[in-house]
């Protein structure tokens, strides 16, 4: 199924929502911290995290500042208490920083982190009472979402995977280990990416290095982008006048509805 050029969006009180695919079938992707926000009434700080709501809810890194986070989710109507799963990317502060905030009102759920991760950290989740896997292939959490797997770069680093009529949406934190990386990994498993939301890691590179990336994500076949916390803002207006209609404007308060597949 080709991807839709022209996907339904819409504004809402707290920011923007952006439509692909059949809307009795979505997974919600909803960013609850990033280095921007789409109304004057979120929070913004340097970070991210991004709520997944689909058969389960599945909040993806945590942000630096927990109470910071848990306002985000007070003001976009958000119950802490229906998420399941947490996902940490990497153990960079500015995404896994809020998870004790977090774990500290609601242990019970199940934290992905890698096998890089420090004992320390390992330590300290379980010390909550919250169940701690260790990811390194990828690992399917529900039927249209899995994780990465453990991605080898020069910080090592987990994305998700959404599953939907349209293709395959990349969810990211930073992309430390490089885009193309990460798109290797899936191909590998015989997927093939159409979306991505996240951070790519291109605040301070080199234009020539920029347009590389973006290179490979349009050879992909990556149709509709949504850049937030690390891409910086030249790789961000690249992406906007590269991608036209595709580019989708990011920050605490975007929403993304994914249509996934039937099972």
């Amino acid at each position: 199924m080709p991807f839709p050029a022209t996907p339904k969006t819409a504004t809402t009180a707290t920011g923007i929502e952006v439509e692909v695919g059949p809307r009795e079938n979505m997974v919600k992707l909803t960013v609850l911290y990033d280095n921007t926000a789409l109304t004057p009434s979120l929070l913004a700080s340097h970070g991210f995290s991004c709520l997944v709501e689909g058969e389960e809810n599945i909040l993806f890194d945590t942000g630096e500042s927990g109470p910071l986070l848990f306002k985000n989710m007070e003001l976009l109507g958000i119950d802490p208490g229906t998420i399941s799963s947490v996902v940490i990317s990497h153990e960079h502060y500015d995404h896994i920083g809020g998870l004790w905030y977090f774990l500290c009102s609601y242990p019970r759920v199940t934290v992905y982190i890698l096998p890089s991760f420090s004992g320390a950290t390992r330590a300290r989740i379980r010390e909550t009472g919250a169940k701690c896997i260790e990811v390194q292939a990828p690992q399917r959490l529900t039927s249209s979402v899995a994780t990465t797997g453990e991605v080898e770069g020069s910080v090592r680093e987990q994305g998700l995977l959404v599953e939907g009529e349209e293709g395959v949406l990349l969810l990211c934190g930073c992309c430390h280990p490089g885009v193309d990386a990460f798109l290797k990994r899936v191909r590998s498993w015989g997927k093939r990416i159409s979306g991505f939301l996240g951070g790519l890691h291109l605040a301070f590179t080199q234009e020539e290095d920029i347009d590389k990336t973006l290179e490979v994500m349009k050879a992909e076949g990556v149709g509709k982008v949504a850049p937030a916390h690390c891409t910086g803002f030249f790789a961000t207006e690249r992406i906007r006048s590269l991608w036209a209609e595709g580019y989708v404007p990011c920050g605490v308060g975007m929403t993304l509805l994914w249509g996934r597949k039937e099972k």
